[in-house]
């Protein structure tokens, strides 16, 4: 081993000897002579806290010397915990995952877990296995697949009817015999993105099909090739299940659409217990049964090899301890399960209403409406790159250019992170029009900012496009995915005159839809369909997205994707709504004119995640006037008053 390897083994493996366990670990400490070394860790663990934590454990009902490995690791490799996603399973969820497989086993595969091969290719310090080990009945063979060295050696110590295997679960070099059912359950990390080469690369390039990104990012999770390499074994085995519980996006994100229907043509039979757990989801209901902020799920993956299809949910709301004791008591045979249709284009993996998808997807996407659009620019310097002035980035951006400060100076005070100062100093001295390069900018709903809208500090300023949106090309603003946002209602739109960040809404990107753009100078229609007014269509299409009768009948379509507009064939319909839709424009972007009535205390509004007046007030502290704020607030309190308006308009008009 090595010293830091045998370091932190000797230190478990002593702790454990305090605790005096059941489980023989006096075999790590082999070849392990440093007698003074052990001395110190003796000494530092003969304390009452040590027993404590010990008494922690029993009496919450977990095994000490598997659950507190993460704590440990996460106090003495804090780095390599954060990394590895470490994250224990709570015994109640090991047990319903692993009483879940027998019961599916015996009634899908006609087989008891003695004939199967248990598989778990994260094991950490072994609890799953652990947890099987311990029951009547045994699999005939079991392996645990571990990358951490220290923890691959704890678990070797503890498990004494697994074979360990220290190898990459996501390499070409695990292998296994195969002959009858495979079983491969476990809790993949939750260390989010990561790169990974050989079969891996291959095998996710089907996962990849119908995504229009280039590069869809949430499919580099390591959970998510964890399925995908799971996936593939039971392919090779012919017969299986699959049961993991993970982050659970993957069940309504449409950038998985190509995994989920891939999932669904590999098993016959697929059941998921979505637990929740988003922290930024509002609520008590979503607190988590893991110490991190994605919700998770279990998901049973089972092929038989008899063909079918069949997808059931269940949803499990309430605090942690709720969720802990529903799961403990989940009947995987014969639960509250509903039956899950995946509907076209993006097969979700979620209870959906068939017939009203069915309409939803009849309207029109935003991108068959409009010709082109834009996303969000990306700073990643905001410190820097963005100020409440247009003087405030002149200075910041002279700083840099003249040389006044060093280098150290401007990544430490201005956060210009990984920005090459040599290179952009040379560009701006050589640009002779580097001032004209400060533009006022949408940086949050009605808070208008000045930026340095150029490549040479901006990451992404998505030129050309974005810097044609101004007063004469409004756009409307819209992220994808309004689940996100943490607001009870679909919130993520908004009016842009101005280069718009990315981070317009509190999550989720804004991508901005102009009605016209400018073409050589011309000023040219940016709508696709045929249309004789296409002012009069962004106006229609603004004020329905702004419907709260829209929004609830829709709800569950507009948490999922880019919304989808009723375009009425009677024009009256549309010039109606289209009336209400400019004024709407002419309030979120702030026009002088505007008639506003009185704020009245308790009027608030959620744009994008953002509660307001509140988040400008907050951001703004001591830079934003009284006079700016009373505005906000009127425009806040007109703002609603249309938006009621609007909602009686499409009651009385009738678009669905």
């Amino acid at each position: 081993m090595h010293g830091d390897l045998r370091a932190q083994t000797a230190a478990y493996a002593l702790l454990m000897c305090r605790w005096d366990t059941a489980t023989d670990v006096c075999g790590l400490l082999d070849g392990f002579d440093d007698t003074q070394a052990i001395s110190r860790i003796e000494n530092a663990l003969d304390c009452r806290e040590v027993d404590e934590t010990r008494l922690f454990y029993e009496d919450s009902g977990r095994d000490a010397a598997v659950y507190f490995y993460e704590s440990f690791l996460r106090a003495y490799d804090p780095e390599r915990s954060k990394k590895r996603g470490v994250v224990y399973t709570p015994p109640e969820v090991i047990g319903c995952m692993v009483d879940g497989v027998e019961v599916i086993l015996r009634d899908s595969l006609g087989v008891g877990i003695e004939e199967a091969k248990v598989i778990d290719p994260c094991c950490g310090v072994g609890a799953f296995l652990r947890f099987i080990e311990l029951r009547e009945r045994q699999p005939h063979k079991m392996v645990g697949v571990e990358l951490m060295p220290a923890a691959c050696a704890i678990a070797q110590t503890l498990l004494k009817k697994a074979e360990i295997r220290q190898v990459d679960w996501l390499s070409e070099a695990f292998d296994y015999d195969t002959g009858g059912p495979i079983v491969i359950l476990g809790n993949p990390p939750y260390s989010g993105h990561s790169s990974n080469a050989g079969k891996i690369a291959d095998l996710m390039r089907n996962y990849r099909e119908g995504i229009a990104e280039r590069n869809p990012k949430w499919l580099q999770d390591d959970y998510v090739k964890f399925i995908r390499m799971a996936q593939h074994h039971i392919e090779k085995a012919g017969r299986g299940i699959v049961a993991f519980i993970t982050n659970h996006s993957y069940l309504f994100n449409p950038t998985f659409k190509g995994m989920r229907s891939s999932l669904a043509a590999t098993f016959d039979d697929i059941r998921i217990i979505d637990l929740g757990g988003n922290i930024k989801q509002r609520g008590a209901a979503e607190e988590n049964v893991f110490p991190i902020q994605v919700g998770v799920a279990i998901a049973f993956f089972v092929r038989t090899g008899r063909g079918g299809s069949s997808i059931r949910y269940a949803n499990v709301t309430g605090s942690r301890e709720e969720k802990l004791r529903a799961v403990e008591s989940f009947d995987v045979r014969n639960g509250t399960w509903s039956e899950v249709s995946p509907i076209e284009p993006f097969h979700l993996f979620i209870a959906q209403d068939s017939n009203l998808a069915q309409e939803y997807y009849g309207f029109c996407s935003m991108f068959e409406i409009y010709l082109t659009s834009v996303i969000g620019f990306v700073t990643s310097r905001d410190k820097f790159a963005i100020g409440l002035s247009r003087q405030e980035v002149l200075d910041r951006i002279g700083l840099l250019r003249d040389g006044d400060v060093s280098d150290e100076e401007l990544r430490e005070k201005y956060g210009v992170g990984d920005l090459d100062i040599d290179a952009a100093r040379s560009l701006l001295r050589d640009d002779p029009d580097w001032e004209m390069r400060v533009v006022e900018v949408l940086y949050r709903p009605f808070d208008y900012r000045w930026a340095y809208h150029c490549p040479v500090i901006m990451e992404r300023p998505r030129l050309p496009l974005m810097g044609l949106i101004n007063a004469e090309y409004p756009a409307i603003a819209v992220g994808r995915a309004g689940r996100v946002t943490g607001s009870d209602e679909w919130d993520v739109v908004f009016a842009a005159d101005r280069p718009t960040d990315l981070n317009l809404f509190r999550r989720g990107g804004a991508r901005l839809f102009p009605g016209y753009i400018d073409n050589c100078g011309q000023r040219q229609s940016n709508v696709k369909m045929p249309c004789d007014d296409p002012t009069a269509l962004t106006s229609f299409i603004y004020a329905i997205l702004h419907s709260g009768r829209y929004r609830a009948r829709y709800a569950e379509f507009l948490r999922a994707d880019y919304p989808r507009i009723p375009i009425p064939e009677d024009q009256s319909k549309l010039q109606a709504l289209a009336h209400l839709g400019s004024r709407l424009f002419d309030v979120h972007l702030m026009r002088e004119g505007v008639d506003l009535g009185v704020w009245e205390a308790d009027e608030k509004v959620r744009i994008g995640g953002y509660v307001l007046p509140d988040k400008y007030i907050n951001d703004r502290a001591a830079a934003g006037s009284d006079r700016q704020i009373d505005r906000l607030k009127s425009l806040i309190r007109e703002s609603l008053i249309i938006r009621k308006q609007i909602d009686d308009a499409v009651a009385e008009v009738g678009l669905w």
